[in-house]
């Protein structure tokens, strides 16, 4: 975790032993994928939008959250957040192709934020979360949390 969240945590006492790291990227299936890199080197983001950044990458195993889910014997999701740099439509589609449907939504929506989003794609995506239940609870800066209602 890195040292600047950590301490935004902290008090909360979190359980680590109840937190897996898994070294894979989210994606809508599983492959192989660049990650392009940031120009300036101090900047961790990367994207699998080759014109969101630089020119650079790094090639990381992916996969989707179904996969992920089923090797780790899950059947359910809480809370999704996700902050992936222009890839959250993909693995939100996907998402929703599967049946899946977290509890809780936080999503950045970087195409939109970035204006690399010409065709509109996260309006629609946001309108089909909707049609599946989901209701806006907050809109800061295009960081949206959303909750499923029954």
């Amino acid at each position: 975790i890195q040292s600047d969240y950590l301490y935004n945590i902290i008090d909360l006492e979190p359980d680590f032993d109840n937190c897996t790291y898994i070294n894979k990227g989210l994606y809508k299936e599983k492959t192989k994928l660049k990650f392009y890199k940031q120009t300036n080197p101090d900047y961790v983001s990367q994207s699998l939008v080759s014109n969101m950044f630089g020119n650079d990458y790094d090639e990381v195993e992916v996969d989707s959250i179904k996969n992920i889910m089923k090797e780790n014997n899950h059947n359910k999701i809480d809370l999704l957040k996700l902050d992936i740099e222009g890839s959250e439509i993909d693995v939100l589609n996907q998402m929703l192709d599967d049946e899946i449907y977290p509890k809780y939504l936080c999503i950045e929506f970087d195409l939109l934020l970035k204006k690399k989003d010409p065709n509109q794609i996260t309006q629609n995506l946001v309108k089909r979360l909707q049609e599946n239940n989901y209701k806006i609870l907050k809109n800061k800066n295009l960081n949206i949390t959303f909750e499923r209602l029954l």
